[in-house]
């Protein structure tokens, strides 16, 4: 009996991490090292490729962040003689790790993905599968939403005694920083499907810790946003809706765990009787 129970147990670690191949230590170095050689290279030539086109074809990525400004005829100035060089190469940086990211995902899910159970590779998968669509949303919604609404906001501050003096390294600087942020508080329900999967969270525990989190949500737009209340209240409103997302997210995530669980019993059982 406590052979045929001890077979079991192997079959079912087997089955639950097949892919797990014993390696030495210099082996998952050797690994690591061919991958990120690989994701420096495409970031190095993306970043090469972005720089040239926005210095020769007439600053494409510049140009889409200044549409707030031409709408108000507001110029763009550099206070050092270097700001302009350098600034088109932090932006053909962000547009390189921006373009690359697909692929960095990429390499790291087929790093990790061996060492993974198959409980951990349905939690993670979604987020490899959705994080990038989300984060893409995320900074169109801050693109096309709150950028025009709140840079047409601080513009009209503009009179005859105040005009805008903009550089490009600061506008440039904020614009990121805001497409970022939005594009991070959009992961919220891949986080949340990640959590719940794992057995940390559940839809219960984020109705009942609903009002609390209001307040994380207010902090937390206080610290991605400028400091000022029209920003923050911008974010904080889709913030609050991605969270009720995430409830119904979460209850989704926590039905497939329910309904895997007469499976998994239902195979055991028919394992017990063989």
């Amino acid at each position: 009996m406590s052979r045929t129970r001890t077979k079991q147990k192997k079959e079912e670690n087997h089955e639950e991490h097949s892919d797990d191949v014993p390696m030495p230590l210099t082996s998952h170095l050797g690994e690591l090292r061919k991958r990120l050689v690989h994701v420096m290279i495409v970031i190095t030539v993306v970043f090469v490729g972005s720089t040239f086109i926005e210095m020769e074809l007439n600053q494409p990525i510049l140009t889409a962040f200044r549409a707030p400004l031409d709408a108000r005829n507001v110029p763009l100035v550099f206070l050092e003689l270097t700001e302009p060089f350098f600034t088109y190469l932090r932006i053909g940086l962000y547009a390189a790790l921006f373009l690359s990211f697909p692929y960095l995902l990429g390499q790291t899910w087929l790093f990790v993905r061996p060492a993974l159970y198959s409980k951990e590779r349905k939690a993670v998968w979604p987020f490899i599968l959705l994080s990038y669509p989300l984060f893409v949303g995320g900074g169109l919604f801050g693109y096309f939403i709150v950028i025009p609404l709140g840079y047409d906001f601080f513009l009209g501050f503009e009179n005859k005694f105040t005009l805008p003096t903009l550089s490009m390294a600061s506008y440039l600087s904020l614009t990121i920083h805001l497409l970022f942020a939005f594009g991070l508080v959009f992961e919220l329900p891949t986080v949340s499907f990640i959590l719940t999967r794992l057995g940390i969270i559940n839809a219960a525990w984020l109705r009942k810790n609903r009002k609390y989190s209001l307040v994380v949500i207010f902090i937390g737009a206080a610290v991605l946003t400028p400091p000022d209340v029209f920003t923050q209240t911008l974010m904080a409103g889709p913030l609050i809706v991605l969270y009720e997302i995430s409830i119904l997210v979460s209850q989704m995530a926590g039905h497939k765990i329910i309904e895997s669980i007469p499976k998994v019993s239902g195979a055991q059982e028919q394992k017990s009787k063989s």
